[in-house]
């Protein structure tokens, strides 16, 4: 029997907590936040509770170091913000603990200045050494797009001769009634993304484009969300997987992501990042400093609390071009579910069901030892099967085109 700490209990962090109270393999689950309102709640609402509810500021790294130590913790789930990354990283190494993310923050090759950089290159630098040394796992970006998508890609890539690309595709035609304007993941990540120089490979070099010019495309997803419009987007999984060395020995030459997103949101990106209002970096105002993201979130609703006022579908998936057995094959690996249908199952959006049940399984994994791979990775270096054979039976619904083009 293994303990669990989730860190971080918005929609994500109570998703990760549920799934996680539904294996048997864990013994105590501690739900932590600065401000546990999220936590008390799902303590309360769950039958036979083995909930231990905490208060704790992940930024802290000496105090979440004894914490873990104290509650023998095998394993930590950060759904917290990229700015905690490198604090609960520490912490997990000096307390002997495996450690998941959903994110890291906007990629920025060698040479492109960012302040407070945190992205999953610096992170793999400074820790996979130790974690290696000490027999652990940091599974980096392992939420839903970055994270099963990489997976899915892994396991497309393992199944062909040779590859081209990689394209990483998210849709959602979501409605979300009585609200003027309401974001289904973090407000402050999505606009940071939108407003954030997209890096993607191309050529088998990274490239960048300007935010929201570049690579926009129609893609046809399938039905009920049909033909869509995309845009290269900041994400992590649009550069890692084109430079995956494994992936590049078979031939990979570009990757990207690819949001749909409609013409309200990409105004109003457009518009913050004209007022320079996209940022964390903090400004003066009457006398007080704040981040001006903070501010332009400050009265959205919170993500968690959507879930019943959510119509639509939402598609994310990974698609890889390749050749097998001198054939031209196309893969698209992608899960697809309902809102409605989703919230009446787990409580919650679909949004944030789909990024918490990937870290949630591997967690499992992890502590059962069907996950072997150590040191601190980005998701396309585990082997994807375990994930594969239970990502629909947890909930995640996969599924799988295969197109194969030969002459007559």
């Amino acid at each position: 029997m293994a303990n669990a700490l989730v860190i971080g209990m918005g929609g994500v962090g109570s998703v990760i907590g549920q799934k996680l109270h539904e294996y048997d393999c864990f013994e105590k689950i501690v739900l932590a936040d600065v401000e546990p309102s999220f936590a008390q709640h799902l303590h309360g609402k769950t039958v036979d509770s083995r909930f231990l509810v905490a208060t704790l500021n992940a930024m802290d790294t000496n105090q979440l170091t004894a914490f873990l130590r104290e509650h023998q913790i095998h394993v930590t789930l950060n759904a917290c913000t990229w700015q905690a990354n490198h604090s609960v990283l520490e912490a997990c190494l000096q307390a002997g603990s495996h450690y998941l993310d959903m994110a890291a923050d906007i990629y920025s090759p060698q040479g492109v200045k960012r302040p407070n950089k945190n992205s999953y290159e610096a992170e793999i630098e400074k820790f996979d050494a130790g974690f290696r040394e000490k027999g652990l796992a940091g599974v980096l970006c392992m939420g839903c797009d970055p994270g099963a998508v990489n997976v899915f890609a892994r396991w497309a890539m393992d199944r062909l001769d040779s590859a081209e690309s990689i394209r990483v595709l998210d849709a959602d035609n979501a409605e979300v009634r009585g609200y003027r304007f309401a974001v289904l993941f973090s407000p402050e990540t999505l606009f940071e993304e939108l407003g954030a120089v997209p890096y993607f490979v191309k050529d088998g070099r990274v490239t960048s484009g300007k935010p929201l010019e570049t690579e926009v495309e129609w893609v046809r997803f399938p039905p009920p969300l049909g033909l869509m419009k995309t845009y290269a987007v900041a994400h992590e999984e649009g550069v890692s997987l084109g430079l995956y060395p494994p992936f590049v020995a078979k031939g990979v030459r570009s990757s990207v992501f690819k949001y749909t997103l409609s013409d309200k949101v990409v105004g109003i990106a457009k518009s913050l990042a004209l007022l320079d209002a996209d940022t964390w970096k903090k400004v003066r105002v009457d006398g007080a400093e704040v981040a001006p993201l903070r501010v332009v979130c400050a009265n959205l609703p919170k993500p968690a609390a959507l879930g019943a006022t959510v119509d639509g579908y939402s598609c994310v998936g990974a698609e890889v071009l390749g050749r097998k057995d001198g054939k031209r094959v196309e893969y698209f690996v992608y899960t697809m579910d309902n809102h409605r249908e989703a919230f009446e199952r787990y409580g919650y959006s679909l949004t944030v069901v789909q990024t918490g049940i990937p870290p949630a399984l591997t967690a499992k994994l992890l502590v059962t030892g069907e996950i072997r791979e150590r040191g601190v990775m980005m998701p396309e270096a585990l082997n994807p099967e375990p994930l594969m054979n239970q990502f629909s039976k947890e909930g995640l619904q996969i599924f799988v085109e295969r197109r194969e083009v030969a002459p007559l």
